[in-house]
């Protein structure tokens, strides 16, 4: 497994279980996200929307739990497609 799919991994984890990321450990980790996977694009994606989504996900509570239930969607696709 290489170390950013490691990474998203985590963050995904991190975010279903309440957590946050923000775009400066996402850039960080991937500066390069043209060069990812399909799954783990898809991955990348949803965690960068997610850092883009506080003010929404603060209004809207049923927000955040269907953006948490994707993550674990993510995660799945990760595992289930793993290298």
């Amino acid at each position: 497994m290489t170390a950013i799919r490691s990474f998203l991994l985590e963050a995904l984890q991190r975010v279903v279980d309440g957590g946050d990321i923000e775009h400066e450990e996402l850039d960080a980790a991937v500066p390069n996200p043209l060069t990812l996977d399909p799954v783990e694009k898809d991955a990348w994606q949803q965690l960068s929307n997610w850092a883009d989504d506080a003010d929404i996900r603060q209004r809207d509570a049923n927000y955040a739990t269907l953006k948490r239930d994707w993550m674990q969607d993510h995660i799945a696709a990760l595992k289930a497609n793993g290298s």
